[in-house]
């Protein structure tokens, strides 16, 4: 092949390596135009770069030696978006690049088969226990943008419910969450090309609503990512005609972010606030990991903005749900005070639904969605309590449940239990439309907990009382509707085995899909407290000695001194202990845990040992009395016996008055 150079003259100057590239090639394009010469980069190909081409091809498949080879390459990509995701340390690390993990996780996505749903898992735990950073913002939005086209052009079409649809529901749920927590912070000012985008997925999104109905886990869902987003891209309204002018003006659209003022953004000019109940139930949690005894007073003040729940705008009334579910996961006030609220507010909104005048009209005020997602707060709270009575207090409730309630009219309490027995009145204005949800997701969430507590040892009562629970709701329901919520339960937890939750599982037999939040709530309580409130611990230096100014005497002799103080510096034993620093390294957590483990014992041992105690002087004590009550009795039947036989009152050896008083005379 014969060598073809070509003249250039350089003329502007020096060239940077790339520049000269691209101005070999343009002259090669021009002196050569029959030939397609192209200059090679020295760059590798990265074989594990995850690209559209790949997907495509992973997806066009039909040969097996290739679709073996690709699913291998698709499982190594897997592997170091799991590495990258931190899913063993809590998204926290030097190896922890979460934009580049969720953009490749949400890429694999789109792949057939068990890709897909090993990559919407990683999704799912990483957004779950992932720390919150404003710097999340855009990855967070091209998620949103990529989920709702997921939902509205693949799944809304299908004609049955995959489980990959719960999957996108939930991380859908997850980052619609995530971006109203940083709305609320205010770090989404600057996103407005962003929300743009966003509100016309959302408008499809909307359109495809129906088809989610009969499923009120992938409804509530949708419905929180709606409003969600109706909050979101609330602050920002277009002008259409402006719009409409400026793409008569330019051929090539419109860029939204110039700053021509015939597209302009109008942003309310507010600070963004939230409810009561939201701020209050931060408060409580504050109060719980502070140990704070005024956590019964901010109780009471939180039971006050009850009437919020009822508010058009529920979703602070959500998040208010999730940071106190997080609390009642360590106390049992917080979770008695939570299941009041809810009690509260489904009995309100039941009789509002019994007036026959507006049954209607208050039925499109009933917001559903905090009932639901309440479920699933309380099946955290079974799963995840800090103590078995928290945990056995979630399902069965605070009140004597080995009996059947009387009035199943009446909602005595807002547990599991008493959530499954609760029936409204039955008439022709009944209310069952309203409450199947919450039922729906009752059932739902009892499934999921005895798909999690399956092959868990330490809670197989729990699991027994769950599973009876179950069975019998299952022979006496007769709504096809709640039905359908175990079939889609159980269709969930039988699915393809999770790989990145069954290696770190502690039970034998752990579950097969992430079907439950465990971190989330806390995320959002710590995001929002540092916001809303202020610092409970202010940062206070530590205290240091006064500087003395040297008296003129003492300056006279401070030369005398010199050598004396040089030779008086403290050890590094002395400073240690002055800026208090330990001397030793600290314990690691199983020594932690061994000493605390013995400081329980002792002080058991030392309670145990005061019982036995006082039990032991008690049963002395008993003893003497009994002695001496003995003692008593056998001296009067001695002195009844002396009397029948000698007609005397008076004690042996004792000489009668009488007798006394002649004895003296003589």
């Amino acid at each position: 092949m014969p060598v073809i150079k070509v003249p250039v003259i350089h003329r502007f100057g020096i060239l940077s390596n790339r520049q000269h590239k691209e101005l070999q090639k343009e002259l090669l394009r021009k002196y050569l135009p029959s030939h397609s010469y192209e200059i090679h980069s020295d760059k590798t190909i990265n074989p594990l770069e995850i690209t559209e081409k790949f997907i495509q091809k992973f997806n066009d498949a039909t040969n097996p030696q290739d679709k073996e080879d690709l699913l291998e390459l698709a499982k190594k990509m897997l592997a170091r978006c799991k590495r990258r995701s931190g899913l063993g340390t809590l998204g926290s690390g030097k190896h922890v690049d979460l934009p580049v993990a969720w953009t490749e996780a949400i890429i694999l996505a789109q792949c057939k088969g068990e890709i897909q749903e090993e990559a919407l898992d990683i999704l799912l735990i990483s957004l779950d226990h992932a720390p919150m950073h404003p710097e999340h913002v855009p990855i967070l939005f091209f998620i949103a943008e990529s989920i709702l086209y997921r939902i509205c052009c693949d799944a809304a079409q299908k004609s049955y419910l995959y489980s990959s649809e719960i999957k996108l529901s939930k991380v859908g749920f997850l980052v619609f969450l995530r971006l109203l927590v940083f709305h609320l912070c205010g770090h989404l000012e600057s996103s407005g090309e962003h929300t743009y985008r966003l509100h016309t997925d959302l408008k499809a999104l909307s359109a495809c609503e129906v088809c989610y109905h009969p499923y009120p886990n992938i409804l509530s869902a949708v419905h929180f990512m709606l409003k969600a987003g109706e909050i979101i891209c609330g602050a920002v309204v277009f002008s259409d005609v402006s719009l409409e002018e400026r793409r008569k003006q330019s051929p090539f659209g419109v860029s939204f972010l110039d700053s021509d003022p015939s597209v302009h953004l109008k942003l309310e000019q507010k600070e963004n606030t939230i409810q009561h109940f939201l701020w209050h139930s931060l408060v409580v949690w504050i109060c719980v990991h502070n140990h704070s005894s005024r956590l019964d007073e901010v109780l009471q003040h939180l039971l006050f903005y009850k009437e919020e729940l009822h508010q058009k705008n529920w979703l602070d009334s959500v998040l208010g749900l999730l940071v106190l579910g997080e609390a009642a996961k360590l106390n049992l006030s917080c979770l008695k005070v939570l299941m009041d609220l809810v009690r509260d507010f489904i009995s309100s909104s039941v009789s509002l639904q019994k007036q026959k005048d507006n049954c209607m009209k208050n039925l499109s005020s009933w917001h559903w969605e905090i009932g639901y997602i309440y479920t699933t707060v309380l099946r955290d709270i079974c799963l995840s309590g800090i103590t078995s009575d928290l945990q056995k207090t979630a399902f069965l409730g605070f009140c004597d449940c080995t009996k059947p309630s009387k009035h199943p009219e009446e909602l005595s309490g807002a547990s599991f239990f008493d959530l499954l027995q609760y029936s409204p009145s039955h008439g022709p204005h009944d209310c069952e439309e309203l409450f199947w949800v919450i039922r729906y997701g009752v059932v739902y969430n009892l499934v999921v907990m005895c798909n999690e507590l399956c092959g868990d040892v330490s809670r197989e009562g729990l699991r027994n009382a769950v599973w009876k629970a179950l069975q019998k709701q299952k022979n006496n329901e007769k709504d096809s509707r709640i039905l359908e919520a175990i079939r889609v339960a159980e269709a969930e937890a039988n699915g393809p085995a999770n790989p990145f939750i069954s290696s770190s599982a502690n039970a034998p037999s752990s579950p097969r899909t992430l079907t439950s939040c465990q971190y989330v709530g806390w995320r959002v309580a710590s995001v929002l407290s540092q916001v809303y409130l202020p610092p409970i611990d202010p940062n206070i230096p530590l205290p240091s000695k006064p500087k003395q100014k040297l008296s003129p005497m003492q300056y006279q002799h401070s030369g005398r001194c010199e050598v004396e103080k040089r030779t008086a510096l403290p050890s590094l034993r002395e400073e240690l202990l002055q800026a208090r620093i330990p001397i030793y390294p600290y314990p690691d957590i199983l020594t932690r845990t061994d000493r605390e483990l013995k400081k329980i014992i002792e002080d058991q041992w030392q309670k145990e040992l005061q019982i036995r105690l006082k039990e032991e002087e008690e049963l002395l004590e008993k003893e003497l009395q009994e002695k001496q009550r003995k003692e008593e009795e056998h001296f009067r039947e001695i002195m009844k016996r002396r009397e029948e036989k000698l007609h005397k009152k008076t004690k042996p050896y004792e000489l009668p008055v009488k007798h006394k008083d002649e004895d003296l005379i003589q």
